[in-house]
């Protein structure tokens, strides 16, 4: 049950870091894997919390595949356009806003270096 066990990468802690690119950026994307939320990224001008989905309105959805799908989209190593085209990614919502977080996050990615290679979160 590896979705299950999604749930856990976010848990009841915040994440934070700070994303240059995103700068003059705001809004909050829904992160779904299979048809379940993850939690919500929250960009406020350059600054990323990652947080429980607290059933708050969002500016756009991302579904992802898989896990791995979702977290090679956050840290920036695949490019949305070709993500979509192959169907491990699709937005609901916005997606001018979230095209531009996401490439935003290929310019550079704080989740390059996170716990997301875990396993077991």
């Amino acid at each position: 049950m590896e979705n299950e066990a999604q749930g856990s990468v976010i848990g009841d802690s915040r994440w934070e870091a700070d994303a240059p690119a995103l700068a003059g950026i705001s809004g909050r994307l829904r992160l779904n894997v299979g048809g379940k939320p993850l939690g919500v990224l929250v960009v406020d001008d350059g600054h990323l919390s990652l947080a429980n989905d607290d059933g708050q309105p969002v500016d756009v959805t991302v579904e992802c595949a898989s896990r791995e799908n979702l977290v090679t989209l956050l840290r920036g190593e695949i490019n949305p356009v070709v993500a979509a085209l192959r169907g491990f990614v699709r937005q609901r919502g916005d997606r001018a806003f979230g095209l531009k977080v996401v490439l935003g996050l290929r310019a550079g990615s704080p989740f390059v270096h996170t716990p997301f290679d875990r396993k077991d979160a």
